[in-house]
């Protein structure tokens, strides 16, 4: 089985990536990272990121280009991927704020067919 892990270049988005190397250690599974593109030549500045956090070996990664719905694209990676758990990460939220999670993030968990690890950074 896998364990899928959607990316970005963030400070949640790297919280996200170590989180979800220990799961797949932890489980013995395989790591796979999901990344929208906004350009087809952004691949290896993304594949330099993973590697920085999740070494050079023990994943994969997915990327296509989206169409303006990076969620939607994640969604279709998701799927794609055959993962059977997905993990993000997600902002801290501020006292009024802490019940609400950032619209895309409630987006991939609705419209995900497996369970969302969601980490919180900071």
């Amino acid at each position: 089985m896998t364990v899928a892990v959607v990316h970005a270049d963030t400070p949640e988005g790297r919280i996200a990536l170590q989180a979800a190397v220990r799961e797949a250690a932890d489980r013995q599974q395989s790591l796979v990272v999901l990344h929208p593109l906004d350009e087809p030549d952004e691949v290896e500045g993304v594949r330099a990121q993973v590697s920085e956090v999740a070494g050079t070996d023990g994943w994969e990664l997915l990327a296509a280009v989206h169409d303006g719905d990076p969620v939607g694209t994640t969604v279709e990676l998701l799927a794609r991927s055959g993962a059977e758990r997905v993990v993000i990460g997600s902002r801290g939220r501020t006292a009024t704020g802490k019940f609400l999670v950032e619209r895309a993030v409630q987006r991939l968990i609705t419209e995900s067919s497996v369970p969302v690890l969601v980490i919180k950074a900071g």
